[in-house]
């Protein structure tokens, strides 16, 4: 529940069902109009449906993969310490001695990517 001057936003799990509260006040202003595609299964369905080319993901690579890069990056400056200066294009922490421990796993012997 989000309670503004105006009155609260009530909305289900997901932000399915919002509704405005008091009642009278949702009615006056009515549904909002939906700006994004809803997802008609699951957020598992709808990403296996993409692969298979019969339903276009509601959070596409082009956008998600730069969205977990920045949340990512708000964890490795957590562990920092401090402030980081991030070059995207090398992927490299520029003001923090030994970065690749902050962006990069050591994996276990036998583990190892190739």
């Amino acid at each position: 529940m989000y309670i503004g001057t105006g009155g609260k936003l009530l909305h289900d799990t997901y932000g399915f069902n919002p509704r405005l509260l008091p009642k009278s006040l949702h009615e006056s202003v009515g549904k909002p109009r939906e700006t994004h595609e809803r997802i008609k299964t699951s957020h598992e369905i709808n990403w296996v449906d993409a692969i298979r080319g019969t339903q276009k993901t509601t959070s596409p690579f082009e956008y998600s993969a730069r969205l977990t890069e920045i949340m990512l990056l708000g964890v490795a400056a957590l562990n920092a310490g401090k402030k980081i200066e991030y070059d995207g294009v090398n992927m490299k922490i520029r003001n923090v001695a030994d970065s690749d421990a902050l962006l990069r796993r050591k994996y276990r012997a036998g583990w190892e990517l190739s």
